[in-house]
């Protein structure tokens, strides 16, 4: 993948943006890759070399890899940190670096460090979290045969603001955040369907077929609503899931509704950064939502 400096920002940050530091070692997937759509993977595979991504965009990520290199160099009494752990499924080997683990006579808390937003802390339940610490929960177990006791994510808020006063706010830069924990027949269930999408999308690679469409949630598809608006007014009185519910105020109210169309906002703000080169994507963008 190139890197680009499209800002002329200095040598160093460009030449710090194009080092590696990632490695899932002698591994078929890391659990980051295992949580990713398979036809996601298939592409920046094929198409790594042709991508590009900006030293501009990579700013989080670069202050996530200093952070890791400080923590990996800490060491404190009761803690593991930056540990890679290896467990072999089926003949495919899955493998994932723990950021911390603090360990008890209870058990294991794993802890992963996160530079996130105040409303990503504020959802109920995020599911990214969820399943990635609970694939990390996994591997502890079944490699280390030690007892998972607590998963939590300690974010570090790149949006804070001492001056909200909301109830569910964030009350510090840093956060912890505890992540619900899974049974073992539902961790173990998960982890044999992400192998079996990743698997059949590896096959329908390599004999030509078209690759397995990426869901809703992979393209975090934003819904269509429908806005009841006044005129001579800015922003919406209120607005509806369904077009039924909207109509219905505005003719109460004399308003008039307004059509927000829905749309994959990983596509539209290449997050995957291989929008460029997916069908599904431009066929949406003709008209024809494909979904899996």
């Amino acid at each position: 993948m190139k890197i680009t400096n499209k800002y002329g920002v200095p040598a160093p940050l460009l030449t710090l943006a194009s080092k590696e530091y990632y490695s899932k070692g002698a591994s078929q997937y890391s659990v980051t890759e295992l949580l990713s759509s398979p036809q996601i993977r298939r592409l920046q595979e094929r198409f790594h070399d042709q991508m590009e991504q900006d030293v501009s965009d990579m700013l989080w990520a670069m202050l996530g890899s200093a952070l890791h290199v400080v923590m990996e160099r800490g060491e404190t009494p009761g803690y593991v940190s930056e540990e890679r752990l290896f467990a072999e499924v089926g003949g495919t080997t899955i493998s994932g670096q723990i950021d911390l683990q603090e360990v008890t006579a209870f058990g294991v808390t794993i802890i992963d460090y996160k530079f996130t937003s105040s409303w990503a802390v504020m959802q109920e339940e995020k599911k990214e979290w969820v399943e990635q610490l609970n694939l990390y929960k996994w591997l502890v177990e079944t490699v280390k045969g030690q007892k998972v006791v607590g998963l939590k994510i300690c974010a570090f808020i790149r949006d804070f603001s001492r001056h909200d006063t909301r109830e569910n706010y964030p009350k510090a830069p840093i956060t912890m955040v505890d992540i619900p924990v899974w049974d073992t027949e539902k961790t173990n269930a998960f982890v044999n369907s992400r192998l079996d999408a990743h698997q059949q999308s590896k096959v329908d690679r390599d004999f030509g077929d078209d690759l397995q469409p990426c869901t809703d949630e992979d393209r975090w598809m934003k819904e269509t609503t429908y806005a009841v608006k006044k005129e001579g007014r800015k922003t919406a009185v209120r607005v509806f899931k369904t077009m039924e519910e909207a109509v219905e105020l505005a003719k109460e109210k004399d308003h008039y509704v307004e059509t927000r169309p829905g749309e994959p906002v990983r596509c539209t703000g290449n997050y995957c950064g291989v929008a460029d080169y997916c069908n599904q994507y431009k066929l949406w963008k003709a008209g024809f939502n494909v979904a899996a």
